[in-house]
């Protein structure tokens, strides 16, 4: 683990350069990343669905962004990145270092491969960035559903500090904006007769988010992408 940023300075001199070409993202990427900071080398991270355009920050750019941080932590520090489209991993790999493992292939298999392969060598994933199959907003249940397929087959490999993050999770519930106008916060609507139920995981994450209630596990942020740890406690 680092015992300060500075230890990291290079990284986000970097990281600082190109977070508001990250728009709604940025903060959770921040979140992301100081978690990680609290981690041991060497920081795994196994993501789905790779880079697909080089250069496009709004559309994420995780990749590069998990290779960056990997590069600066060292001490093997690797990520591991499957897309099951081939022109995307092309693109991918011209946009990234030889840190990055990149794989074509559907997700789901591939994490349980990679989860018996772990557990042989006992290698702890410090994060899963689950962000494959593209997400109809008007139903998302096909999305969530590959994302929860892709959650049962690395639940066993699963340490209480694993980050589990998925894409385009935003939070679904009854807000309201404080009056104040120095006051940009949002709070739960509530109503003495029937209170608001507290807000929700939407988009890719909302069935990961139903599991991760009922098994115990912490919800560590939510902001348009949501993380949690803790799943196996």
């Amino acid at each position: 683990m680092l015992d300060s940023m500075n230890d990291n300075l290079d990284f986000y001199k970097w990281f600082d350069a190109v977070t508001k070409k990250l728009g709604h993202r940025e903060i959770s990427f921040r979140k992301i990343f100081k978690y990680l900071d609290t981690l041991p080398a060497p920081i795994i991270i196994v993501e789905t669905g790779c880079l697909r355009e080089i250069d496009n920050f709004l559309d994420g750019q995780s990749t590069l962004l998990f290779d960056k941080y990997t590069l600066s932590r060292g001490n093997n520090s690797k990520v591991y990145t499957v897309d099951i489209n081939p022109k995307s991993a092309k693109i991918c790999k011209e946009a990234v270092s030889e840190n990055v493992e990149i794989t074509t292939g559907d997700s789901v298999g591939y994490l349980n491969n990679l989860s018996n392969t772990f557990l042989k060598n006992k290698t702890q994933v410090s994060m899963f960035y689950l962000d494959s199959f593209d997400i109809d907003w008007r139903y998302p249940y096909p999305s969530a559903a590959h994302h929860l397929k892709e959650l049962a087959s690395i639940n066993r490999i699963l340490h209480k500090d694993t980050l589990v993050v998925v894409d385009d999770s935003p939070a679904n519930g009854n807000l309201t904006r404080s009056e104040k106008e120095s006051d940009s916060s949002w709070k739960v609507l509530t109503f003495p007769e029937s209170p608001s139920p507290p807000p929700t995981i939407g988009g890719k994450g909302f069935l990961v988010h139903e599991f991760a209630t009922h098994v115990g596990a912490e919800l560590v942020f939510s902001h348009y992408q949501a993380a949690w740890n803790n799943f196996n406690n």
